[in-house]
């Protein structure tokens, strides 16, 4: 029986987190795990498809579409703040999802507070041997 899209997409943003920043790196893997006789090695030995393959072969916007209705649904946000952001996904919500603490519940240092207990000490750094 044939995966269905669906369920290509949804292995590859659990199993490659890559995949999650990236609709292209999605698409490229998911061609190279279930479409893998369609990607060729050229002359070059740089990995392709025909053209006239694309007609068998999942669209980059279909793919899209699919994975952002499983982050509608809340699941394999991205691994990268920025695509989450361009993607439109509240920051509390992404941090979240990824184990983080929220904006709220983290803890910001003050001027008074110190990074370097009493027993340790700075010591400047010996560039050359005088």
């Amino acid at each position: 029986m044939k995966k269905q899209l669906k369920d290509m997409v949804e292995e590859c943003l659990r199993n490659i987190p890559e995949t999650r920043n990236s609709d292209i790196t999605l698409m490229i893997e998911i061609w190279k795990r279930y479409f893998s006789q369609k990607v060729r090695k050229g002359a070059s030995g740089e990995e392709g498809v025909w053209l006239k393959d694309l007609y068998e072969l999942p669209r980059e916007d279909n793919v899209k579409r699919v994975r952002a209705k499983l982050n509608a649904q809340g699941k394999y946000y991205p691994t990268d703040w920025k695509v989450a952001k361009a993607r439109g996904i509240k920051e509390d919500i992404w941090r979240q999802e990824l184990g983080y603490p929220t904006k709220d519940q983290t803890i910001h240092p003050t001027k008074s507070d110190s990074y370097m207990d009493e027993q340790r000490s700075f010591k400047k750094p010996q560039l050359f041997n005088n």
